[in-house]
């Protein structure tokens, strides 16, 4: 019904049943719309984010399921590096509030993805002016800065690879042309990170291949700093779940990891434990897509959810509102005297 009955105002009726499919198409379509030739408009709504309804990046990074498998192989991928690992053993507080640092950066990396446009600038504000302080040398004597584009690289290709291995480990598979979408979202969002664009392979393919060179030469290695601090990673109190959970998340968390830095942290590793982590995945491939988005989806991505939802409920009330105000004012035009015309 039209929120105009002759020509009175009446309450905004809430939107029909049918409308949430037809407003996550018109945000869809939207936000495609504003990623053409891979490019990021600034039109689109701050609501959005950077990312928004319709990319892969929400598609991937709202499971539960990928964050319990990617969140530690990312950050051991990371402590891999002697320089992220010297790094994160002068600069950061892992020994004193493993928690609340794992809980800083979880916020940082989700809320880069969910977040309106203006949480994520204070957010990427935030890492940068800790980032500017945090400089100094390997036990080596190399220098590190946590401004340096190669490093940040490093950091950023950890969270693009284990997020798209767990995905497709524990959710369901993808196709090739998706992979590279969730990729080229995240390489055209690199530059606010520090990233410039020309640091970035041309592909998904490429990226993984450098990732695996880096590993190959030793450039990324495992240091006794490094196994220090990933012992924190995977310490039991260092997640906030059941020990069975945490356990099962480490367990995990290992298979992932490629067989030179699985060795490199310690941890042994054989065809039994292969088998149990194969099956346990093709059972989660299985169960979770048939659980509710409730159970499945990471809070911070349902409220950018409903936020987008919002913005679309405001699009349909003011198209609403100039239907109804284009129907009044023919009535009234139809049905005046002549004498109200002149």
């Amino acid at each position: 019904m039209s929120s105009h009955v002759y020509g009175r105002r009446k309450r905004q009726q809430p939107p029909p049943t049918h409308w949430r499919s037809a407003g996550a198409t018109i945000v869809d379509q939207a936000h495609n719309a504003s990623m053409a030739n891979g490019q990021w408009d600034e039109q689109m709504p701050p609501e959005f984010g950077l990312f928004g309804p319709g990319s892969v990046t929400w598609r991937v990074d709202r499971e539960i399921a990928v964050l319990l498998g990617s969140g530690s192989r990312a950050l051991l991928l990371q402590v891999a590096h002697p320089k992220v690992a010297a790094a994160v053993a002068d600069h950061s507080r892992y020994r004193s509030d493993p928690l609340g640092r794992l809980r800083d950066t979880l916020d940082a990396i989700y809320g880069f993805a969910f977040e309106d446009k203006r949480r994520v600038e204070r957010i990427l504000e935030h890492i940068h002016a800790l980032h500017t302080r945090v400089r100094g040398q390997t036990l080596d004597g190399e220098p590190y800065s946590a401004l340096d584009p190669h490093l940040l690289l490093w950091v950023y290709s950890t969270l693009i690879d284990s997020s798209l291995l767990a995905y497709e480990t524990f959710v369901a598979p993808l196709e090739q042309a998706e992979r590279e979408r969730y990729y080229a979202e995240f390489r055209d969002a690199g530059p606010v990170w520090g990233i410039p664009p020309e640091c970035f392979p041309d592909s998904l393919a490429s990226l993984r291949r450098w990732m695996a060179h880096l590993i190959e030469n030793g450039e990324v290695h495992v240091t006794p700093q490094g196994r220090h601090v990933g012992r924190y990673i995977l310490a039991p109190g260092a997640w906030w779940m059941p020990p069975p959970a945490a356990l099962l998340m480490r367990f995990v968390t290992v298979w992932l990891l490629p067989p030179p830095l699985r060795a490199g942290f310690g941890y042994d590793w054989g065809p039994r434990r292969e088998r149990l982590t194969e099956t346990l995945a093709a059972l989660s491939r299985i169960v979770v897509p048939r659980l509710p988005h409730l159970m499945r989806d990471l809070p911070l991505a349902r409220a950018a959810d409903r936020r987008v939802r919002g913005v679309a409920w405001q699009a349909h009330a003011a198209r609403e509102r100039r239907r109804s105000g284009s129907r009044d004012g023919a009535r009234r035009a139809s049905s005046a005297r002549p004498r109200d015309l002149w």
